[in-house]
């Protein structure tokens, strides 16, 4: 029952959290006590000094000076001012070195019910009054008993009723012990359901105590033999133990390794101090984190091997004049290279914005194949060519009976992409109604089937991809600003082909090299490229492989001021002069005069550049210098 109150009690509070202060205080006003308040243990021990309070609350996490280092500060006072100390549910060996150090009792976070807060307090009150009156009644009685021993005649009913007092008083003793034992029980079942190894030792090494989790490995029967023997079966201290340092009253924290069962363990030693502020026993926590270990390595050894995976990435990017299967090395590329390489090492969504033509899908690939998804499925929807009446049973797939023709289950976009990557191409085009069911399926709230009741999840990535200016029609009104927001977080521009036309040559060499042809590579002049690299390309990459291709087969170019016929235009380039037929040659010779006339005439076109030419031969720049140094050229 709490005591009734013949004076406001005043309250400490030591705490960093403004907010949990606050709210204590406020509930402890109201009750009638009177609260201060410090934000961490150095004020705390000033106010505690200044105030002289009836009762201490303590955090024993704060910064500067934790709650453990305050109860070492006043352990001296805490018979006259109980502490009751404030932890973390998950960090219960907190409280069971408070309560070895003198805290009263402790309370966790967060605090949900206030009143179980006050009635500690009350608890703790009751007990400092019972534990002062004791003092005083003791001094009391030896001055009664001196007073009325010289005279027992005369004292016979007060010593009579002295001993009645001395009865009451022995009941308040027994109730104080009651209290203790409880306190000690409560301490007992902390270290029982404790997951680690608790154990104490003195000077000598000798063992004083182990926990049940600890007696259940080595055994219950280990008091006075050496810590480390028995622990960690070693003929001498252990190289990680800190027994020096805590006969200092220092706490060692320590991570170790114990050959003997091969596993890492996380070791705090503390001191526990007898009544004079000695160092009596140290005092160990162990816990087992191998697992965390071998989790950290792993992290540590992906890291290094992420790191140098992109390190040499972007060292090629400085040069390459492709990646994967684009091509291009102009320096917008190189900036669509490197979203690209961002993009991959992230699993947020990424938008790809870009004109018809110029590659969005071969983008979105190529961030799927570099990314962890890279070997599960590519799964590509065309949201503009879906009628509205099937785009829902297209992505969330139907059951059989869900409607007439639905004969059997058929699995959807997202079924099929689940673990890999659903790539949208011109997601402008779709419709209100299916943005918000996808905006609640990659939230995590599931889709469920045409004809189902169950609720499926889908883990997919989304790489979206749109020719149109998706905030003007956010703005209008026409996209969802939720779905907007939920897959512009990783945005890449690609240019258009006209403001990267010194990437036209490389493209042309590798459309020409990738079109079918025979045992000769057709060959376009060089004034042919230098007219296309004059043209704008309204349908950019996409239209010049057509024209590429258009230009082999037909020798036809309908947009260039040029000659149109393979005759007229690529005659000489196809079929260089060969040797007169009246000088007799061996075909060696033939051969070579052919090889000689040929890169003549491309280093002609081609202004001498020689990368460029060694990039049309297919051959690298060393090899040609060899055989332009062997022709004299």
């Amino acid at each position: 029952m709490p005591i009734e109150l013949t004076e406001q009690r005043r309250v400490l509070i030591i705490d960093d959290e403004e907010i949990i202060r606050d709210s204590v205080s406020t509930y402890l006003a109201d009750s009638g006590f009177t609260v201060f308040q410090a934000r961490d243990g150095r004020e705390g021990l000033d106010r505690f000094t200044e105030l002289a309070p009836d009762v201490v609350l303590l955090d024993l996490r704060m910064p500067r000076m934790d709650g453990l280092e305050v109860l070492e500060a006043i352990a001296g006072q805490l018979d006259r001012v109980p502490v009751i100390v404030v932890t973390g549910a998950g960090v219960l060996q907190d409280a069971v070195a408070a309560l070895r150090l003198g805290a009263f009792d402790y309370v966790t976070k967060p605090i949900v019910d206030m009143a179980v807060l006050e009635h500690a307090i009350h608890r703790a009150l009751e007990r400092t009054r019972l534990l002062e009156e004791n003092r005083r009644y003791q001094v009391h009685l030896e001055e009664e008993i001196r007073s009325r021993t010289q005279d027992l005649q005369w004292r016979t009913e007060e010593l009579m009723a002295a001993n009645n007092e001395l009865k009451k008083e022995m009941a308040i003793r027994e109730k104080t012990a009651s209290a203790l034992k409880l306190s000690e029980a409560r301490l007992t079942e902390v270290v029982s359901i404790f997951e680690g190894f608790i154990y104490t030792c003195d000077a000598t090494f000798c063992l004083d105590f182990v926990n049940r989790r600890l007696a259940d490995h080595v055994g219950a029967d280990v008091a006075g033999q050496l810590c480390h023997q028995v622990l960690y079966g070693l003929a001498e201290p252990c190289p990680w133990c800190r027994h020096g340092d805590v006969f200092t009253g220092q706490t060692a924290h320590t991570e170790f390794y114990n050959e003997k069962d091969g596993r890492w363990y996380d070791a705090v030693q503390a001191p526990v101090f007898d009544s004079e502020g000695q160092v009596r026993m140290l005092q160990a926590v162990v816990l087992d984190i191998t697992e965390r270990k071998a989790t950290e390595d792993w992290l540590r050894q992906r890291e290094a091997q992420l790191a140098e995976k992109a390190r040499r990435l972007k060292s090629n990017l400085r040069t390459a004049s492709r990646f994967g299967n684009i091509i291009g090395k102009s320096r917008p590329m190189q900036t669509v290279y490197e979203n690209i390489l961002k993009a991959a090492e992230s699993n947020a969504h990424v938008i790809i914005y870009g004109d018809s033509g110029t590659g969005k899908e071969m983008v979105a690939q190529t961030i799927h194949n570099l990314s962890d998804r890279g070997n599960r499925n590519f799964v590509t929807v065309h949201c503009g060519a879906i009628p509205d009446n099937l785009i829902e049973s297209e992505f969330f797939g139907y059951r059989k009976g869900a409607f007439t023709g639905a004969d059997q289950d058929k699995p959807g976009y997202l079924d099929a992409a689940d673990g890999g990557t659903l790539f949208m191409d011109e997601v402008g085009e779709l419709n209100m109604t299916m943005q918000v069911k996808l905006l609640r399926a990659i939230e995590g709230g599931g889709y469920t089937p045409i004809g189902s009741s169950t609720a499926k999840q889908a883990d997919i990535r989304i790489v979206a991809a749109t020719n149109r200016n998706l905030r003007s029609r956010v703005e209008s009104g026409r996209f969802r600003r939720d779905f907007y927001y939920r897959i512009h977080i990783l945005p890449i521009y690609l240019p258009p082909l006209k403001s990267r036309k010194e990437d036209i040559p490389l493209l042309v060499n590798h459309f020409v090299s990738d079109f079918p042809h025979g045992e000769r590579l057709p060959v376009i002049p060089q004034r042919i490229i230098a007219a296309m690299q004059r043209y704008d390309w309204p349908g950019n990459v996409r239209e010049l492989q057509n024209t590429v291709h258009r230009y082999i087969t037909l020798g036809e170019i309908d947009f260039l001021d040029l000659p149109q016929t393979i005759e007229d235009e690529n005659a000489d380039a196809v079929a260089p002069p060969l040797p007169a037929a009246s000088e007799p040659h061996s075909l060696s010779d033939a051969i070579n005069a052919f090889e000689k006339a040929y890169i003549e005439r491309l280093l002609k076109e081609n202004q001498w550049h020689r990368s460029r030419v060694a990039e049309l031969l297919g051959i690298d720049r060393r090899t040609l210098f060899r055989k332009m140094k062997l022709y004299g050229l």
